[in-house]
């Protein structure tokens, strides 16, 4: 018999788009699980996203709700933590992840394998509410009114630099190529460093200490030890330490070292290198000197002239694989 965690009153949130369709199929099969195994028990109430940013409103609008399953990539998770921030911290519900996307990098922090049959399903089952640590970002947008402030929760990364335009260059190859996952990334790095290789000048705020002007490649901000589906930027990142994990690389660089530095970062390797910086802080603040460079939080892009990054300790339960 399975040790099963009480998921209380639960609603479902799937992509049905993600996968090529796959999750929107999972979902049915997950609620009509949830609904027999614990029969007259709980409700669980399943709902598809319309649109973009549809996931944020359906979870804000989750206070009555114990639970609420995210059935999908980075993005759908993405959008109901941001959701699930709009609630208050007492009536909030747990997150729980049922991965079905490409790159997974939440669902590997947690330890969740993607979907791949039936009984995957039956993990929601063994986890147990975790707090988890949420980043924040407060920013000035790139549009608009400079007075304008705007704010964007993260779970998992947030960056800038050519690590965020390698993931949001992910977007249109995974339509033309058909990958996933870490090959997916991986093309899209090597495209990358060949068309659009530069550094990107800012001014960086690292917890207490002095600002520093530094010509970046790459600068991440991390919750958990991954990107891009399963680089290990930051290996020794812990969602629930109350603190942030920062890797950058500060240029100039040539490509021809750049880019095996790159690709070292698949499994951590990167971090002997004397281009690479690692920090620990609760706070991070960014001043872009141009309006245009690719910013990314959990995968979502970010148009920002300037951006407060904030670690909110033990600020959502999440549903975790118990041990």
């Amino acid at each position: 018999m399975i040790e099963q965690s009480d998921l209380g009153c639960t609603l479902i949130i799937v992509n049905p788009a993600a996968q090529s369709g796959a999750a929107g199929e999972v979902g049915e099969r997950l609620q009509r699980f949830l609904s027999m195994y614990l029969h007259g028990r709980d409700r669980f109430e399943l709902v598809r996203t319309e649109g973009p940013r549809h996931a944020i409103e359906l979870a804000a609008d989750a206070a009555r709700f114990d639970s609420v399953l995210a059935v999908g990539g980075d993005g759908i998770i993405h959008e109901v933590a941001n959701g699930l921030m709009h609630i208050e911290r007492d009536s909030r519900p747990a997150l729980g992840v049922v991965p079905v996307g490409s790159g997974n990098d939440f669902a590997k922090t947690l330890g969740i394998p993607e979907v791949s049959c039936d009984t995957d399903l039956a993990r929601v089952l063994t986890c147990e509410r975790t707090p988890f640590d949420v980043g924040r970002v407060e920013y000035a947008p790139a549009q608009g009114p400079s007075s304008a402030r705007r704010v964007e929760y993260f779970v998992e990364t947030c960056s800038f630099g050519l690590d965020a335009a390698i993931g949001l260059g992910t977007y249109t190859l995974r339509t033309s190529t058909g990958l996933r996952g870490a090959p997916l990334y991986t093309l899209s790095g090597l495209r990358t460093f060949g068309l659009r290789y530069r550094d990107y000048p800012a001014t960086v705020t690292i917890g207490d200490a002095e600002p520093q002007r530094i010509r970046t490649l790459i600068f991440a901000i991390q919750l958990g030890p991954t990107y891009g589906s399963g680089y290990r930027i930051c290996p020794d990142a812990d969602p629930a330490d109350g603190l942030f994990d920062i890797c950058y690389a500060s240029g100039p660089a040539p490509r021809v070292i750049a880019l095996p530095l790159f690709l070292s970062a698949k499994d951590g390797h990167h971090l002997g290198s004397n281009l690479i910086h690692a920090q620990r802080t609760t706070r991070v603040e960014l001043d872009f000197d141009e309006a245009d460079y690719p910013i990314q939080a959990d995968g979502e892009r970010i148009e920002a002239t300037r951006a407060t990054v904030t670690c909110l300790p033990a600020e959502l339960d999440v549903l975790k694989p118990a041990r």
